[in-house]
Order: C-alpha cells, then structure tokens, then sequence
C-alpha cells in the first residue's frame, strides 16, 4: 500500500471517520432521489467525491473556519472585495488585484477560496481577479435551479461578468472549470479576451476512467496519489497547501454539477472558425486528465484556421499542479496574457 505522504499523520486517524461519512453521503443521496441516472454513474459521482473530501476537508483538521479572503492570503496589491450573489450576479464572488481582468473557474464540487493561495497572490499582483462559486457551492445559494449544465454554469459566469460591468476578460479554468470556459468560449464568444486550461479536457468522456480507478483505491492510497511519489517524497510540504472546505458541501448541487459533466457534448464539431487565443497547462503525471487529453484539445484548437494555442506541460505536475508549481504557473499565465492585450478586460475594480 502506498504510504502517506509526510504531513498527512494527523489525516490518518480520520480515514475511518471521513469513509464512514462518504457512505452515508452516498445513502443520503439514493434516499433523497437526489440524481435520476445509472447506478454507475452515482456511484463515479461518490467516488469524486471522496476524494475531495478527503483531500480538501481533512487536510485542515484544527483549522477554524476562515472566509475564502483571509483563506487565500493578503499579499494581493488590492483588497479583496467581496460581492454576494444577487439578482443581477447569481455568482458570489471575490475580486482582488488591479490590471487586466482574470476570472479563475474552479473545478468539480470546489469553491473560490480552495484555489492555492501562492498562485491568487503571484496573479493578483498585476491582474484584477475574479473568483467565482458555483451555484450551491461555497456562498452561492443553489436557488430554484431544478438542473445545472456546462452551459447554464458558463451562462451564470457571463452574467456575473456583466453585473459586476465587466465586458471582456480572460478566463482561467481548472478541471471541470476549464470546460466551463471552453462553453463560455463557444456560446459567448465576444467575452472572452483569452482561455487558459489548466488539467482539462475537451470532452468529459475520457475523464471517467479516472473515477474506475479510484473507486478500486482505499482512503490512503487516495491521499498517496495525489502528486507523483518521488516528488512528493522531497516535497512533503505540498500536502499542507490543499486549502481546507470551510463550510459543508450541498450534496444536490455537487450531484447536477456531476451530472452536466455527464451530459457534456464537449467540443466535437462545435468550434467555429475563428477561437480565442489559448494555453493549455498539463502536468506530465496528471492520471485525472491525462496529458494525452491536453494534447488532443491543444489539435482541437489548432485545427481552427488562425488559431493561437500554446500547450505547456510540466514534468511531474499532477492534477493538483497548482499546490506543485504555483510559481511556474503563475509565470506561464501572466506571460500568456501580457503578449494578448484586451482593451475591453482593462477596467479597475469597484
């Protein structure tokens, strides 16, 4: 068996406990009729969760409770500021930094202030930076939303983007957040000044073989695999930069954001003729998006005449390379920007 990574001997004696409460969520959810697909399908749906449960939650076993600004740090050059979700934002977010304007998209079941902390500070000192929820995560309400879809999510950031009258700006997602950009990319093309993808796909497809292995894999070996074992090894402090969830996850939000991964088209036959200009971040032992996803989304791109796309990999990075190498991705991101001025992403914050 894998052995934990250093660190992690406080998070050894909640295994049982944090197992214990994966089943129950898994019982809470076929009791409340929660999600209407395959038993399969559920069951993968768990097993992400776990490991966000395990790695996000158990991580800060002592830690009180911070808000997702103090969480993230102080060392942006602007405040945070923090604008609940409203009728004309259905988005709660936090914006922080002055320059061009980045809107960061965080993946599956995740919210805002989980983001390493080391890359919001590197970015925000020359970016303006806004950091979403996703409806029924963190502080954002799930509301009357009886389904949630890729489009509805990226339809959710557009019109948060314009309630806080930002027009235009760059956009960074990670995981299920870089599909999200992908959609707003392909439905709302005139918002979008740039996408950078960071551990994603083009289609959600492939991605799921990710969740077969883990559901053979125990609670520890989950924990083990999370950055390669060498590295890790020499980097035992990695494990502490996994920013805690600082408040319960609502599990009918976490089940429709797995179930429009589900039902995904992806970008088979979608892209038009002209695309944003594009980066791609991979990590070279990412086993949750293998960088053989990254390269077919970079030929996806690149077969769209005049198109600008840059793939980026980094050797030993994982599908958690921003708690790896938040300096190397923060380079790669403000280079990628700064060659691609956006008039319209430009504006200060409020």
């Amino acid at each position: 068996m894998p052995r934990l990574p250093k660190g992690g001997v406080l998070l050894k004696a909640r295994l049982s406990n944090l197992t214990s409460d994966i089943h129950s969520i898994g019982e809470a959810m076929t009791t409340a009729r929660l999600v209407k697909r395959p038993k399969h399908a559920i069951a993968a749906g768990l097993i992400w969760l776990a490991l966000l449960l395990l790695t996000a939650t158990g991580q800060a076993l002592a830690q009180p409770s911070q808000t997702a600004a103090e969480s993230l740090g102080a060392d942006a050059t602007a405040a945070p500021h923090h604008l609940a979700a409203s009728p004309d934002r259905p988005l709660d977010s936090l914006v922080m930094g002055q320059g061009p304007t980045l809107v960061l998209l965080t993946g599956y079941a995740m919210t805002k202030e989980m983001w390493d902390a080391g890359l919001i500070d590197a970015l925000a000192r020359g970016h303006r930076l806004v950091l979403l929820d996703y409806r029924g995560m963190g502080e954002t309400p799930l509301g009357e939303a009886a389904d949630i879809s890729l489009a509805s999510m990226a339809d959710d950031v557009v019109r948060t983007m314009a309630g806080l009258e930002i027009e235009k700006a760059h956009i960074l997602g990670w995981s299920m957040g870089g599909m999200v950009a992908q959609e707003i990319a392909l439905s709302r093309p005139e918002a979008v000044c740039s996408l950078t993808l960071l551990g994603t796909s083009g289609e959600f497809a492939s991605v799921r073989p990710a969740a077969d292995r883990l559901g053979a894999m125990g609670p520890e070996d989950i924990l083990a695999s999370m950055f390669p074992a060498a590295w890790s090894a020499a980097h035992p402090e990695a494990a502490g930069r996994v920013r805690p969830r600082t408040r319960p996850l609502d599990l009918a939000a976490v089940s429709r954001q797995y179930a429009a991964m589900l039902g995904w088209p992806g970008l088979a036959g979608r892209l038009g003729k002209t695309s944003p200009p594009v980066l791609i971040l991979a990590g070279s032992d990412d086993w949750v998006c293998p960088l053989r996803l990254s390269e077919a989304l970079r030929d996806s791109y690149a077969a769209v005449p005049g198109s600008n796309v840059r793939l980026e990999v980094l050797e030993n990075g994982s599908h958690w390379m921003m708690h790896q190498f938040p300096d190397a991705l923060s380079a790669a991101v403000v280079d990628f920007i700064a060659r691609r001025p956006c008039p319209d992403a430009q504006r200060k914050q409020p």
